[in-house]
């Protein structure tokens, strides 16, 4: 916490407006809290100006809290907005020094202004006014709870703050609801709020948390900026991320080098379980299998209730036009230019097997260039749908035998507005597909070098064999319910299209933060260019 203080002879209820108190926030505090603040975006930015453009008080009881919209202008020509509710807790109170804004000196006593986020008081305002379907006004400025069902009536109130995530805020209440509160605030349904809401009005697909409540803000007639939704807590057994590496490394625990056979198929064909070769229905097992099959009709059918909409325009399937090729060309080019750019600085400072791979991509570059820009709209007959948009291992939930999606916010790096283009379903197929080939990859580093070469050919097996049966699954209910992904020719070059976008994303994640795991997403664009080639 900053040693920054703020004293006046005045209480907390009546500095809120007051121009000193805003201007201690504004220019002496909030820069240096949104630094270090998680969820806070704009770290690689330099902060020009912060200014407090809403405001809300919230009552529970005695205590008074104030909820803050923040607009942060930076230096580099751009600005975004944050959610922060402050409120004051006594200097002697056991909280998160991640909590602390300050101390104050407030009518002769000292106090911590702290993110209310943190106090457990907040929490349960916010629930109070889910429960009663609250809506705190000040002049055009609203804030709306809406409860989604009945939110029942605890005999106690409990509450915990989630410290897992990095852009969102979550807490659990009363150990059976999670409420996210959406910290980077949009002029727009945040992807999350708008595709849960939609989920939650449709019949057929149920494998998704169960919605409980939403919370908006209309600062002014016709704007309405997402806070937060509720939803019912999922008992589960982890994550399929953690799920699927528990099961590749028992995989290759197991794996008989003497069995491997030649592959005589593609990663993105279909592939029925009952073709499988007998070695990999005994290892991992026809059970993994029937589990990809499960996870490939989850996906399908969340991708059927994503498509079912005939009245919502932002809903109702599209057509592939000029325009969406236009806006999908510059995103991917620029994305590549970006990556191509990053891979070429940070080369020497790479690990001698990804320095190999590294070159080769580098040496692919008109080749993915001309494939990117090769994507022609007048060739595609399927439809574009509302998709989840960033769908890998990680925002899947097992329970039993069965999963749940959760998480629908969409690609962190891409704009809201580019969250909600609509797109091939195959776009959530490919991500799925790349986090399979993570898996594998990511266990083969843990495991090290010893029988790498090997390791390397079992590994490539299995991740054609999981991506051919969950294929396989994902079309037959497609198909089934007249989902229209496309024709063969279509499904292939739609497929490789979106692998490729996947694992260019990748790698600017991995040369940022992990460089020593680039060596998976060169691998991907290596392998992925080399099918385009084939074709």
């Amino acid at each position: 916490m900053s040693s920054a203080n703020y004293q006046s002879n005045k209480a907390w209820e009546e500095i809120q407006s007051d121009a000193g108190f805003q201007e201690f926030l504004c220019k002496d505090r909030l820069v240096d809290y949104l630094y270090q603040s998680r969820w806070f975006g704009g770290k690689s930015s330099r902060i020009l100006q912060v200014i407090v453009s809403k405001s809300m008080p919230l009552y529970n009881g005695g205590n008074l809290y104030n909820m803050m919209i923040l607009e942060v202008f930076f230096q580099e020509s751009y600005a975004h907005n944050y959610f922060l509710p402050l409120a004051l807790v006594a200097l002697d109170s056991d909280i998160s020094e991640a909590a602390k804004l300050a101390e104050v000196e407030l009518a002769g006593k000292k106090y911590l202004l702290i993110d209310a986020l943190y106090d457990q008081g907040f929490h349960q305002a916010m629930f109070k006014l889910l429960q009663q379907n609250q809506i705190l006004k000040e002049g055009d400025n609203k804030v709306y709870f809406k409860a989604i069902g009945d939110l029942g009536l605890a005999k106690e109130f409990s509450s915990k703050l989630l410290n897992a995530e990095q852009s969102n805020s979550t807490i659990i209440i009363n150990e059976f609801f999670y409420l996210k509160i959406f910290r980077r605030l949009f002029r727009d349904k945040n992807p999350d709020f708008e595709l849960n809401e939609f989920l939650a009005k449709q019949k057929y697909f149920k494998n998704f948390p169960n919605l409980s409540g939403l919370i908006w803000w209309e600062p002014s007639p016709g704007f309405d900026i997402s806070l937060g939704l509720m939803q019912e807590k999922l008992e589960n057994e982890g994550d399929a991320w953690t799920w699927m590496l528990r099961e590749v490394e028992s995989f290759f625990a197991q794996a008989d080098e003497q069995e491997l056979k030649p592959l005589l198929w593609s990663a993105i064909y279909p592939l029925k379980l009952k073709k499988l070769p007998t070695y990999l229905l005994q290892n991992p097992g026809q059970e993994f299998f029937k589990h990809i099959e499960t996870l490939a009709k989850r996906t399908a059918e969340m991708h059927i209730a994503l498509a079912s909409n005939s009245r919502d325009r932002n809903f109702v399937v599209s057509n592939y036009n000029s325009d969406f090729t236009v806006w999908l060309k510059n995103r991917l080019i620029f994305q590549f230019d970006a990556r191509y750019n990053l891979l070429n600085n940070k080369l020497p400072d790479l690990p001698e097997e990804a320095q190999k791979l590294a070159k080769k991509v580098l040496s692919r570059k008109d080749q993915i260039i001309n494939f990117i820009l090769g994507f022609d709209e007048e060739k595609l007959r399927s439809f574009r749908i509302r998709i989840h948009g960033d769908y890998h291992l990680g925002q899947i939930l097992k329970q039993g035998k069965d999963f749940y999606i959760l998480d629908y916010e969409g690609e962190p790096e891409s704009t809201i507005r580019d969250r909600k283009v609509k797109q091939s379903p195959l776009k959530d197929v490919a991500g799925l597909l790349r986090s399979f080939h993570y898996a594998l990859h990511a266990t083969q580093v843990k495991l090290g070098t010893e029988k790498a070469k090997l390791r390397a050919e079992q590994g490539k097996s299995l991740y054609h064999a999981i991506s051919g049966v969950f294929l396989n699954t994902y079309f037959k209910e497609a198909f089934k319910n007249q989902l229209d992904i496309g024709y063969r020719k279509e499904i292939t070059y739609l497929l490789h299209y979106f692998l490729l976008e996947k694992a260019i994303y990748e790698l600017g994640y991995e040369l940022n933060g992990r460089p020593d795991w680039a060596i998976i997403p060169l691998q991907g664009i290596l392998e992925i260019t080399d099918e385009i080639k084939k074709i």
